[in-house]
């Protein structure tokens, strides 16, 4: 066993691997506190860890999402559990959780694509994720939709193991990511097409028995899923479908939809590698991808069932999207991510390999290593994330303490959507929280600040106005807070008990 470890670590690769997987690290908790975008979907899975863990409701179900009726699963919550509770149910948690779940990605990615393309492909692949501006901050987002790239790889390895005829084993992968479809974003549900083509074009037919083991493993795993449908008269089903047959509203459609889709799809690739540089525009960059992809199969860089398979799953993401009449955001297009990252490897690793292009191969590589870390390392911090809320709401809690206010009142001064992301504090510093018509002290949060409203302290970007002391009295104060504590027992947006 000691010789085999040490002829692994002897491996020149496998020591490349451990720098750029401690370079991924390093990217992934750099200012861990000062980056963290605590919003509303952060503050989404601390109450549900709450309503858990304080209230012993065992939820099926996690936040609504952008489809009326239609909730994401409750995976990535449960899992944020143990993170939360070494915390100490600190926010902060869920950063260690995305973390982690960054390094597995970095893990996954150098093992699937090196058992299916081989190791300086897998070497490269994994480069650019640790390393790419898009890749990094993607998985630093502390929501359920982070870990969908890794998702896509592990999908991957599911083909690959079609290819090597292991068609059990495939379907038991697939059985399981099909599960965790409906955990993550419900668009990693166009890949499964693949699944078909792939045992057809490897020349395999899946027999009742492997049937049974994707079925099986996709059934026995949704099972928080069917009951929730079941007992709530399948709201999620109806939603869907009328989702896929009612008209979203998008303020475009037809061929400036299919445009407006390429953009999107352009903007995420330019990000994957570009970092900062703009002189080139979005769509250049996917179009010589796609070109590079081409002259990949006709340089037999490629085999034909990668070739296909690829070129279908960019196709099937732009088709749907493009017909799809709701408004199409960035991220939904996330899950062809791991497809463009491996063509550029392939195209990188054709270079490194031949004597006369191995020093633009190199320089590929400085390149897109310089333009990546320089955006990184320049980025302006919102001054308005976790550190500045944290510290602003117990700025309350200090102030009220030392005023012997058993309560307050909350407004803000802020567009809306901007008043998200308190209450979880609040409940985390043990706060009563009234309504400002309540009687109670109003302290009035502000953002962005601005000269027509002055503030007593501020907290980065963000400002507090404190109450008018002289116009409370002790008497009325405590009278107002004889109530319920509205933080409490307000319904909150996104979050269906």
């Amino acid at each position: 066993m000691m010789k085999k470890v040490k002829e692994i670590f002897r491996n020149k690769y496998t020591i490349y691997f451990m720098a750029i997987l401690l370079i991924g690290f390093f990217l992934r908790i750099y200012k861990a506190q000062e980056l963290f975008l605590y919003g509303h979907d952060q503050e989404l899975t601390g109450w549900f860890i709450r309503d858990v863990l304080v209230n012993g409701h065992l939820r099926l179900i996690g936040q609504e999402t952008s489809t009326a009726g239609v909730f994401i699963g409750p995976f990535y919550y449960y899992l944020s559990i143990p993170f939360y509770l070494l915390a100490k149910f600190d926010p902060i948690g869920g950063v260690w959780l995305v973390t982690l779940l960054g390094i597995i990605s970095l893990i996954s990615v150098y093992y699937v694509v090196g058992r299916t393309f081989g190791q300086l492909e897998a070497l490269i692949s994994t480069l650019i994720y640790s390393a790419s501006f898009y890749m990094v901050f993607n998985d630093r987002e502390v929501v359920p939709t982070m870990p969908v790239i890794l998702w896509t790889v592990w999908f991957i390895f599911g083909l690959q193991l079609l290819v090597e005829k292991k068609t059990k084993k495939a379907m038991l992968v697939f059985g399981i990511l099909t599960a965790l479809i409906w955990h993550l974003n419900f668009a990693l549900i166009l890949t499964l097409p693949l699944i078909p083509i792939a045992i057809i074009l490897t020349s395999r037919k899946a027999n009742k028995r492997e049937m049974g083991v994707y079925l099986g493993t996709t059934a026995a795993l949704s099972l928080p899923l069917i009951l929730f449908e079941i007992k709530h008269n399948f709201i999620q089903t109806k939603a869907i479908i009328a989702s896929l047959t009612t008209n979203q509203h998008d303020v475009v459609m037809g061929y400036d939809k299919l445009i407006r889709v390429i953009y999107l799809m352009s903007k995420d690739v330019y990000g994957l590698f570009m970092g900062n540089l703009d002189y080139f525009s979005y769509g250049k960059v996917l179009f010589f991808l796609l070109a590079v992809f081409v002259l990949l199969k006709l340089g037999k860089k490629i085999t034909k069932f990668w070739f296909t398979i690829f070129l279908l799953w960019i196709a099937l993401f732009i088709t749907f999207f493009a017909t799809y009449s709701k408004i199409v955001s960035e991220y939904y297009l996330n899950g062809t991510m791991i497809v463009f990252i491996i063509i550029a490897s392939l195209f990188i690793t054709t270079l490194l390999k031949s004597k006369d292009l191995a020093h633009w191969g190199a320089i590929v590589v400085g390149m897109f290593l310089v333009f990546n870390l320089n955006k990184f390392f320049t980025i302006n911090i919102n001054a308005s994330g976790y550190v500045e809320k944290k510290a602003l709401v117990y700025e309350i809690k200090d102030d009220m303490r030392k005023h012997g206010y058993p309560c307050f009142a909350i407004s803000y001064i802020t567009d809306p959507g901007y008043n998200l992301g308190y209450r979880y504090f609040f409940w985390l510093y043990g706060l009563h929280v009234n309504h400002p018509d309540s009687g109670s002290p109003v302290y009035t949060i502000v953002y962005p600040l601005n000269d027509m409203f002055k503030v007593d302290k501020t907290f980065g970007a963000l400002g507090l106005i404190y109450p008018n002391f002289a116009s409370y009295t002790k008497e009325a104060v405590d009278q107002s807070c004889a109530g319920e504590n509205s933080n409490i027992t307000d319904p909150m947006w996104g979050l269906t008990q």
